[in-house]
């Protein structure tokens, strides 16, 4: 079992894959179990259906097939048990258990690189990397980054909030769904 390393002055800001403001999640309309590579404050990408005699479950994993679209932001409710006294406490998701998915809202997540308010999250679906950078790329989520308590910009590792409240590519296309536009604030109309 690891040891404490340091000691923090600060309460942590948040955990990876929790709510900045619970309640305010939307989520996939089917339910997925994890592959095993599935971890909370991650994305996850729609697998073949794994058959289980008659019925098939929906499967979820860390990376997907090339070209791929994420299904969403995985929510942190980890109720296993750790399978071994000597390993160390995880954020991933044992094989066969269920996932919460969520497809809009706001969730602390830790920045996988150096990354500033308002940029698109991307990930890869081939690695399950994310990585930061312009929305509208071919691998954006439809996720944008925030910063937490006013800071301006994160490197590796930091706390940072993944939002996502408007019509997202990865709500839409893993859904089949036409894409929509954003509407905009004071106006009547939706984009296109």
């Amino acid at each position: 079992m690891g040891f404490q390393k340091s000691v923090a002055s600060m309460p942590a800001i948040g955990l990876p894959g929790t709510e900045v403001n619970p309640g305010q999640a939307t989520y996939t309309a089917f339910n997925y179990l994890s592959d095993g590579t599935v971890f909370a404050g991650g994305f996850a990408f729609a697998k073949d259906v794994k058959e289980n005699g008659p019925v098939g479950f929906n499967a979820a994993s860390a990376t997907g097939k090339a070209g791929a679209r994420v299904l969403g932001f995985v929510e942190r409710n980890l109720i296993s048990t750790l399978p071994n006294p000597l390993v160390e406490a995880s954020n991933a998701y044992q094989a066969g258990l269920g996932l919460n998915i969520a497809v809009r809202g706001q969730f602390y997540a830790v920045a996988a690189g150096a990354a500033t308010e308002g940029q698109a999250v991307l990930c890869d679906p081939a690695t399950g990397e994310v990585t930061y950078g312009d929305a509208g790329a071919a691998t954006d989520t439809g996720w944008k980054v925030r910063m937490p308590q006013g800071v301006i910009d994160a490197v590796e590792g930091d706390i940072v909030i993944y939002e996502n409240f408007g019509v997202s590519i990865a709500a839409s296309a893993a859904s089949g769904a036409a894409v929509v536009g954003e509407a905009e604030v004071g106006s009547a109309e939706v984009g296109a």
